[in-house]
């Protein structure tokens, strides 16, 4: 998995996503997006509600953390 798509995705679930809307604005087919989303599920970046993901407390820790070490790295 490319950690950009990783965090592409993570952040675009940020409210409820369906898994046609993220191929449509990440530019995936579905074998990656069916790929990207087991393993940011499995790892409980992400989780399943109706059909639609959405980013857990996990995933939103992720973004933070490399938040703080992009603009760390920036200096």
């Amino acid at each position: 998995m490319v950690f950009g798509e990783r965090r592409g995705i993570i952040r675009f679930c940020e409210t409820p996503k369906d898994k046609g809307r993220i191929m449509s604005r990440l530019g995936l087919n579905e074998v990656q997006v069916e790929s990207y989303l087991d393993i940011l599920t499995r790892q409980s970046m992400l989780m399943q509600n109706n059909g639609r993901y959405i980013t857990t407390l996990r995933g939103q820790d992720y973004i933070a953390s490399h938040e703080r070490i992009r603009k760390i790295s920036q200096w």
